[in-house]
């Protein structure tokens, strides 16, 4: 079984195997899954939004990042419906300077996947930790811890 595992501004396809995000603080890992296509996308988003509608790394920010995910997916015959996961958005830093970073990403990456047309099926945001995502593509499953 193969392991694709994305790193921080990173967004990657897999049509089989296991997907995983690791090491998700104040930013947003997201992963889109079609289970009967078995198509699926990871991204490591950290940022809320670009001022440019195409910003060098489009992953870089919430409100690029989800159109370009869903681009990457259509190029390799994905299509909705989508189960989509999300996580992060950690306060890191404790309830002093930074603490809201992540929640502005969490926002900003829900806004995007509502104007998408997606509805988020798996939530784990907020909090403290450091979380990591694991999608087994094969088996259907996603999990975060």
């Amino acid at each position: 079984m193969s392991d694709l595992c994305i790193k921080i501004l990173e967004c990657c396809a897999a049509d089989k195997g296991v997907l995983r995000i690791d090491r998700i603080g104040a930013g947003v890992g997201i992963i889109l899954f079609n289970s009967s296509l078995k198509k699926a996308a990871g991204l490591h988003t950290l940022a809320p939004h670009s001022a440019s509608e195409q910003p060098k790394n489009p992953v870089m920010y919430a409100n690029t990042a989800i159109p370009y995910a869903l681009a990457e997916l259509k190029k390799r015959g994905g299509s909705p419906p989508y189960s989509v996961a999300i996580a992060g958005g950690a306060a890191l830093l404790g309830a002093g300077n930074g603490a809201g970073t992540g929640l502005k990403v969490v926002e900003a990456v829900k806004a995007a996947l509502t104007k998408a047309g997606l509805t988020i099926k798996l939530d784990q945001t907020g909090g403290s930790l450091l979380r990591s995502m694991i999608l087994d593509i094969d088996r259907g499953k996603i999990s975060i811890t």
